[in-house]
This record gives structure tokens, sequence and C-alpha cells, in this order.
């Protein structure tokens, strides 16, 4: 979770449908991912000053009987390496980022 990448897992879930990051107290919306309340709190204040509020992404969900499904990209990793390696670090000189 954003600024310090937290997991989210170790947060509290609230009644108002929001989960709280456990170190800096970012308030998230369980719905949309929005920030509700950036970094409010000792650490959070100082931290959170420094960077400018970011959401962090949903899922979609189905809840069959004991079982909750998650639906995920698997694909999101390799396509965001696509783009980030394209050109970078390229030591070949190829600027689509592939080798000869």
């Amino acid at each position: 979770c954003p600024p310090v990448n937290q997991p989210l897992s170790f947060g509290d879930v609230g009644d108002d449908g929001t989960i709280s990051d456990p170190v800096l107290g970012t308030k998230f919306s369980l719905k949309t991912g929005e920030v509700i309340d950036w970094c409010p709190a000792g650490l959070g204040k100082l931290v959170g000053g420094i960077f400018d509020p970011v959401g962090v992404p949903t899922y979609p969900v189905k809840a069959k009987g004991k079982v909750v499904e998650v639906q995920v990209d698997v694909n999101y990793k390799a396509n965001f390496e696509a783009e980030y390696w394209s050109g970078v670090l390229d030591a070949q000189g190829k600027a689509n980022g592939k080798y000869y």
C-alpha cells in the first residue's frame, strides 16, 4: 500500500467499508481502492506529506459458500515488464529491449 508498500493483508477492515494501513493509518475504500484518509497520524503525517495520495487496485470477487474467488490478471507482471524494460538497460543497443 502506498507510500511504503506495506501489505494491506495486515490492515484493519472497518465497519465503514474501508481497510486501514497498519503502519501509516491510511484508509482505503474496499469497493473502489480510493483514498479515504491519507496518512492521518504519527509517522504517517511525516511520510505521507512527501507523497501525493494514491489509491490501491481492487479486484472483482465472488463468494461461493465458504470460498472467496478473486479475479486477477495473471499477465499483469509480464505486461508491466514488457513496457518497463523496453529500451532500458539494453546493453545490445536495440531500442525495443530485445537481444540480437
